[in-house]
């Protein structure tokens, strides 16, 4: 009988992860509420909210340097206390320009602990399970996401800013302990004769896709809230609720369903259904049909970007495992960066909906590159 991945060590950074991208999924929908609190203006507040990918990005470069010379769990605990150092910081400094500064140390700890999680989890997953395996792992995620939006609006209408950032600066504790918990990997490390590159072009494909992925998600995450309450909608975090519910359910389904068949057929399916979602936000006017959006999106993020990571995980090797996942989120955190702000710039020039109908142009397009781009995967549903 095979031996079951779920040793102390996977479920210790499954629940780290988790904790650590509560917060992340805490501060999507509010950090675009504060920086509108503090009077930015559209643009400004794409930029503060994008600043966090910019420097997540320019980290996982130098993510060959960090591998060799420190642990994983050193690496983890370091990016850990700089988004500590982020949520200590937002409440006290109110200028555009230092809470930018401060955003790009946010972005220094989210590009070492998102790179380092998924590794570290990889790590503990044989090879014929990894698609099973980092489903599960992204449930993790999914779950402390449903219960982000509800507790981060409600923390912030009901005690304020300062009591949210609070909240932020315990949970992130939480994860801390909970990686001091971990012990060495379950499977042996592997030598490493040169230095893995930057870079590599096998990796086009599903990079390209994530990173016009991540250019939807920022245009989603980052001005639906605002939008919705232009529209006097009173269900925003409703919608982030039944998105990361919807993610949580799919999610196992496209893990098995990635180990037998392959990408291809998950990506097709799901990008349609990320356009219907975003194009139903753009017309939305009714409390359900943003709850209906959410649902569409809620299951097309929680079936696309896992289906892209467990493919890149499947074509890599454990030797450059680090580098290939640093490159692969370096490429969703830029289309992140750059969606949030072009897309604040596009707002002022046509208005929340007009950006919103850009915006599906943009995921009817990802569906033609999804059919080109996964053509080649097809030997990968062969397991």
């Amino acid at each position: 009988m095979q031996t079951s991945y779920w040793s102390r060590n996977f479920i210790l950074i499954l629940i780290g992860n988790a904790l650590l991208f509560m917060v992340y999924n805490m501060q999507v929908p509010v950090l675009p509420l504060y920086g509108k609190h503090l009077g930015m203006s559209p643009a400004q507040i794409g930029i503060f909210v994008g600043a966090i990918m910019f420097a997540a990005l320019i980290t996982r470069l130098f993510v060959p340097w960090f591998s060799d010379r420190f642990s994983k769990k050193v690496l983890l605990v370091v990016g850990i206390l700089l988004y500590l150092l982020a949520a200590v910081g937002y409440p006290l400094l109110g200028s555009f320009g230092l809470l930018v500064f401060l955003r790009l140390f946010n972005g220094l700890g989210h590009g070492i602990t998102t790179t380092y999680f998924a590794t570290s989890a990889a790590a503990e997953l044989p090879n014929d399970k990894i698609g099973e395996g980092m489903g599960y792992f992204g449930i993790g995620t999914m779950v402390t996401a449903s219960l982000a939006p509800l507790l981060a609006l409600d923390l912030v209408h009901r005690r304020g800013f300062a009591v949210f950032f609070l909240a932020c600066i315990g949970i992130l504790f939480a994860a801390m302990l909970a990686i001091f918990g971990t012990s060495k990997p379950t499977q042996p490390a592997v030598e490493t004769v040169e230095a893995a590159p930057v870079f590599d072009r096998q990796f086009l494909p599903q990079c390209g896709l994530v990173f016009v992925l991540g250019v939807l998600m920022s245009g989603v995450m980052t001005f639906t809230p605002i939008y919705a309450e232009i529209r006097h909608l009173s269900v925003i975090s409703g919608f982030f609720f039944v998105a990361a519910i919807a993610g949580v359910v799919i999610r196992p389904i496209v893990g098995r369903t990635f180990d037998h068949r392959g990408p291809r057929a998950i990506l097709l399916l799901n990008t349609v259904l990320l356009t219907a979602g975003v194009l139903m936000i753009a017309f939305v006017d009714r409390n359900w049909l943003l709850l209906v959006a959410g649902v569409l999106y809620g299951v097309a993020d929680g079936a696309i970007y896992p289906t892209l990571q467990a493919w890149i995980f499947k074509e890599t090797t454990l030797a450059n495992r680090d580098t290939a996942t640093g490159m692969f989120l370096n490429s969703y955190d830029l289309g992140m960066g750059l969606g949030a702000v072009i897309l604040g710039w596009v707002v002022e020039a046509v208005g929340y909906q007009g950006m919103f109908l850009v915006l599906t142009a943009v995921a009817t397009i990802y569906i033609v590159l999804a059919l080109l781009l996964s053509r080649h995967s097809r030997e990968l549903g062969a397991a």
